[in-house]
Formats: C-alpha cells, sequence, structure tokens
C-alpha cells in the first residue's frame, strides 16, 4: 500500500491547524471575573436537595474566581458589588459557615481600591446583626475595616453600637464604641460607656478593671485640661473687650534662678 496518500492528508492537515494557530493566537477569550449571581431559586434547584455541597462548590469557586486558566487577576479589578451579592446568595445556602466572613475579611478587602471596602463592611455588618452573641467577631471587623480601611469613623461608630451592652461576649468587644469615640476626641462619650461596663453586674477580672479606672481617669483629666484650656481663652477674650491685653504665660525660668553665673 501506498504511503503518499496518508503522508499528504497529514501534512494537509498539519498545514491547516498551523494556520489556525497563527491566526487566532493573539485571541484570548473574553472570560469574566466574577460570575452573574444566580437567583435564589435557581440556586435551590441547582442544589439537588444538597444545599451543603453546592455552598461548598459555589464558595470555592468565588474564592478562585479570577485567578483561573492561568490568570491571576489584582483585587481593584473584581466587581465588589457583584460579590456582595454572591456572599449574600450564598449565605441563603448556608448562614452558619464562617466560610465566607472569613474570605470577605482576610482575602477581600485587601483590595488596592479602598473604597470597595464598603461592600464588605456591608456584608459583615449584615451576617452578624441579630445574632451578635455568635457572630460578635465579624462585627468587630467591620467596625475595623470601617474605621482603618475606609477611615470613617462614623460608620465604624454605627456598627460599633451593635457591640454595645451584650454580655455575652469579650469585655474588648464591648468596649469597641469607647474606642471608636476616643479615636474621634469624644472623651466623654467613652468614658461614658465604659463607666457603664464597669457598673454592669458583670463578673469583671481584676485585670480588667484596672484598665477601665484608668482609662476613665484619663478621659476625665483630659476633659479637665481641655475645659481649663477654654476658660482661659474666654479670659483672655474678656480681657481684650476690655482693652487690656492679656500677659503671657511664662514658658521658662526667670533668668536670675538655676546655676550660679561664672565670675567675669
Amino acid at each position: 500500500m501506498s504511503l503518499r496518500l496518508p503522508i499528504a492528508a497529514l501534512l494537509l492537515f498539519l498545514s491547516l491547524q498551523g494556520a489556525f494557530w497563527y491566526n487566532t493566537h493573539t485571541r484570548l477569550p473574553e472570560m469574566g471575573i466574577v460570575p452573574d449571581v444566580p437567583g435564589e431559586t435557581t440556586l435551590k434547584a441547582l442544589s439537588f436537595g444538597d444545599e451543603e455541597a453546592l455552598f461548598r462548590l459555589l464558595a470555592l469557586n468565588i474564592q478562585n474566581a479570577g485567578d483561573t486558566f492561568g490568570r491571576f487577576t489584582a483585587l481593584y479589578k473584581y466587581d465588589f458589588e457583584r460579590l456582595y451579592h454572591w456572599f449574600v446568595a450564598l449565605d441563603k445556602l448556608d448562614n452558619q459557615s464562617n466560610y465566607i466572613p472569613a474570605m470577605a475579611t482576610y482575602y477581600f478587602s485587601q483590595t488596592q481600591y479602598a473604597p470597595d471596602v464598603k461592600y464588605i463592611v456591608d456584608y459583615l455588618e449584615q451576617f452578624a446583626d441579630g445574632r451578635v452573641k455568635d457572630k460578635w467577631w465579624w462585627m468587630v471587623q467591620a467596625v475595623y475595616l470601617a474605621d482603618h480601611k475606609l477611615k470613617d469613623s462614623g460608620r465604624a461608630l454605627e456598627i460599633a453600637n451593635k457591640l454595645a451592652g451584650h454580655t455575652e461576649i469579650p469585655i474588648w468587644a464591648q468596649q469597641m464604641p469607647a474606642f471608636v469615640h476616643e479615636k474621634r476626641g469624644e472623651f466623654d462619650a467613652a468614658g461614658a460607656i465604659i463607666q457603664n461596663i464597669m457598673d454592669s453586674e458583670q463578673q469583671l477580672p481584676q485585670g480588667e478593671l484596672n484598665f477601665m479606672r484608668h482609662f476613665v481617669d484619663e478621659r476625665i483629666k483630659a476633659l479637665d485640661k481641655i475645659k481649663a484650656e477654654f476658660d482661659a481663652t474666654k479670659r483672655e477674650e474678656a480681657l481684650r473687650a476690655r482693652g487690656i491685653e492679656p500677659k503671657a504665660a511664662p514658658q521658662a525660668p526667670p533668668p536670675d534662678v538655676g546655676a550660679a553665673k561664672a565670675p567675669m
């Protein structure tokens, strides 16, 4: 049997394959980063009765979204609003798992585009809201991200206030609103929150009591200092109104105080 025909066919197909590669090797498929979010009914149908299995499968897909087929995508390129809806959708399959809030807090919050962190903050607050006793950790993370990543102390305080009064969570977590107030310079509010915790019926360790007494004392000193400065300013204004220039307080010891001068 002659081999001419098979060899000719082989060369023909190799040529066609080479021509196809030459014309298409620069064209990359359009692959999205975050896929579209399915509806709740679709998720229920896709689970075939095993919602936990579907939850784990989809959560893993979201974790790896954008980093498939040899790609490595920077986080600032992600659609965080769509990620937020994915997180909420997955919680409908399993709202007890800490997988999604952990992925949101420790991975996606590291985006180079800080404004996107607001979607993470919103999700964490929503995840823990109404069940602070069990999910307080994620509420604390929302406070931290709002304060340090978003630089939005008002939003941080709004979330931190949801931790106040929950005596079943760690004391330092109950104190979060005080720390935010402290950072905003609202010493009276910060001291009042700590005092309320001290006055509660909780069994507080001696170390915590020592810290809180010190915290309240320091805030009272700070308020006294501010009040003294305010009163001094008002007195100076009153003197100037009467045409009297107030004397500046001495900033150094008198010149005749100190070591004796060396003889000339």
